[in-house]
């Protein structure tokens, strides 16, 4: 019996012991992901700098610069796991790779933003998150949580990510994946 409750003891230790941010996100956004594939390039330019490889978009051979892609979220407050009207996120993950590390040679970067039913502006829910702001950038494919978004999404706007791939020379192989909503502890 005493050993019980030390499991419960502990396990209410560590609940307490992770921000709130890391068991927030709804259950319609943890179902939610957004492929590479199903972001688009701003240009015609851009798009002939990147192709898809694996599921991830990569520069071509002797293509350098930034690119720039628009990845849309396709949820808004309206729920279809219960009826509370209310998707809240707290933290997403980013797949890619960074080659560099924390160096400025290779970077993907990703900024929530929203459009209202006016889609007269688009208004960033969140801060830029940088693959070089990882201290323990692998410098391979990999993956990292972003907790700083706490955003109550709302009816009547259309969310979406703006992504940035960028390497300065070719030696320099930076890759974006996507982005999903699974929590560490749930996934």
């Amino acid at each position: 019996m005493q050993s019980k409750s030390l499991l419960f003891i502990t396990a209410i230790a560590a609940f307490f012991t992770f921000p709130s941010a890391a068991v927030a996100n709804d259950q319609d956004v943890q179902a939610t992901t957004i492929p590479a594939s199903a972001c688009r390039p701003e240009s015609n330019t851009a798009d002939a700098s990147v192709r898809m490889v694996n599921g991830a978009f990569i520069f071509n051979p002797n293509s350098t610069g930034t690119v720039r892609f628009f990845c849309p979220l396709p949820i808004n407050r309206l729920t279809v796991s219960d009826s509370s009207n209310d998707n809240d996120l707290t933290a997403y993950r980013v797949y890619y790779r960074d080659t560099d590390g924390t160096g400025n040679l290779a970077e993907i970067t990703t900024h929530l933003f929203y459009r209202n039913s006016n889609a007269g502006s688009s208004i960033p829910v969140n801060a830029v998150w940088s693959s070089n702001s990882n201290p323990s950038n692998l410098r391979v494919n990999t993956s990292f949580f972003v907790d700083d978004p706490n955003h109550q999404f709302e009816a009547f706007r259309l969310y979406f990510f703006v992504v940035t791939m960028r390497r300065n020379n070719i030696n320099q192989d930076p890759a974006f994946g996507g982005i999903d909503f699974v929590l560490p502890l749930e996934g």
